[in-house]
């Protein structure tokens, strides 16, 4: 989510209306990657390790309140 403002881009915010830290941006910019893959993955392995690393970074993204999505349809 993000909110415009008058003396700039938009400013991404987390759940609670906060505004993310760089960390916080980078981890969600790997969980979007890391869900984007598990939906092209091309081969059934890559699909597998795929989810595997996407498992972890869900529950982090989650607990830091910076999205909450369900993974079933990712297969997690």
């Amino acid at each position: 989510m993000s909110i415009p403002s008058a003396r700039g881009p938009a400013v991404p915010r987390d759940l609670l209306d906060n505004p993310l830290t760089a960390e916080e941006r980078k981890l969600l910019d790997v969980y979007r990657l890391l869900r984007e893959l598990a939906r092209e993955a091309p081969t059934p392995c890559v699909a597998a390790n795929v989810r595997a690393a996407l498992a972890p970074i869900a529950i982090a993204v989650t607990d830091l309140g910076l999205s909450f999505e369900h993974l079933l349809d990712e297969g997690c």
